[in-house]
């Protein structure tokens, strides 16, 4: 798999995570809710795919659901970081490639 592809598939897990995220937060006061994570996995030719979305087997406690803002905002801003840095290698790799016809011209 090339650059690009490897941080396509970054920029699709991280999407991925952050709408799960999302879903967890809008359903923290939801009864019997449980959080779900994303299952990424590494593809051995680079970069990474969403394996799939488990509920996280942590208990409720005293709550209506177990979805914890805390750990919410810091996998959000994990996946953010994760978005932007597939973002930045991707402006990297097209400036590359003016850069390389620019000297062709």
């Amino acid at each position: 798999m090339d650059v690009v592809g490897i941080a396509l598939s970054g920029l699709r897990a991280s999407g991925a995570g952050l709408a799960v995220q999302a879903s967890n937060v809008a359903n923290q006061l939801s009864d019997g809710y449980k959080a779900k994570r994303v299952d990424l996995v590494a593809e051995a030719s680079g970069g990474v795919r969403v394996s799939g979305v488990s509920a996280d087997p942590s208990p409720a406690g005293p709550a209506p659901s177990n979805v914890d803002l805390a750990t919410e905002a810091v996998q959000g801003m994990g996946f953010e970081l994760m978005y932007k840095a597939n973002l930045k290698v991707l402006k990297t790799a097209d400036e590359l490639a003016q850069a390389t016809l620019d000297l062709k011209a």
